[in-house]
This record gives C-alpha cells, sequence and structure tokens, in this order.
C-alpha cells in the first residue's frame, strides 16, 4: 500500500492551463500524489493522482519536464536541469510503488 508520507517537496514553476505564464508553486510528492499548492500547504491548487500518470518526459537542458495524463499534460519547470531529474527520478519511483 502506497505511504501517504512526503517523498519530496520543493518549489517549482508550473505553465497554467488556461493562463499559460509560468507560476510558482510549492509540489508536495506522497505516496498517491502530486499536490501543488499557490501559497500554504492548506489547500492545494491541483493534484495529480500518480496512477493517472502515463508518461513523464526527460528533463530539457533548462530544466522543463512534462508530466502527461489521459486529462492533461502539465508543465513544469526547475531552477535547474538536474533538480529537474531529482523530480522525475521521485515521481517515478512513487508512481511504481503506488
Amino acid at each position: 500500500m502506497a505511504s501517504l508520507q512526503t517523498i519530496k517537496e520543493g518549489t517549482l514553476n508550473k505553465r497554467g492551463k488556461i493562463n499559460t505564464e509560468w507560476r510558482q508553486r510549492l509540489f508536495i510528492l506522497n505516496g498517491k500524489h502530486l499536490s501543488y499548492f499557490k501559497g500554504g500547504r492548506h489547500t492545494p491548487s491541483g493534484t495529480i493522482d500518480l496512477k493517472e500518470i502515463s508518461e513523464i518526459s526527460d528533463a530539457s537542458a533548462n530544466g522543463t519536464f512534462s508530466i502527461m495524463t489521459a486529462a492533461r499534460t502539465y508543465e513544469i519547470r526547475a531552477d535547474t536541469k538536474a533538480e529537474s531529474e531529482a523530480w522525475i527520478t521521485a515521481i517515478r519511483q512513487a508512481k511504481k510503488d503506488a
């Protein structure tokens, strides 16, 4: 059974679905979900169920990667490619364990 303990937490930039500007968000990965928050940790602005992820792209040179689900593609960017790769590895492992 997947744990709800925090696996990884940090600030990333997410491109909006309607407003396509990059916005800084707090991301929290646990054993079931990747959630993102506008401010604070009270109510997530959005949650991605790990079981719904069909693909996670590799990080580009500028630290951007995509998370694909049947409903949506999430574009996410870290400050560095190495930071993006750490997130991608953590998400892929959590998805495998979910």
